[in-house]
């Protein structure tokens, strides 16, 4: 059994770019930074509960 696939002529044209701008890389960096700096917060808290 063989299987076809048709694609339309203009398929490609019609297909749009997504560019990401610097604010939105800039605002992802931004997350990843807090994100790493809240659990290293969270670790130091625990470590300072254990010995304290």
């Amino acid at each position: 059994m063989a299987t076809r696939l048709t694609v339309q002529p203009d398929f490609r044209a019609k297909s749009t770019k997504v560019e990401r701008s610097g604010n939105i890389r800039r605002k992802a960096w931004l997350t990843v930074f807090a994100a790493s700096a809240l659990f290293w917060v969270v670790v130091a808290l625990m470590i300072w509960r254990m010995w304290g």
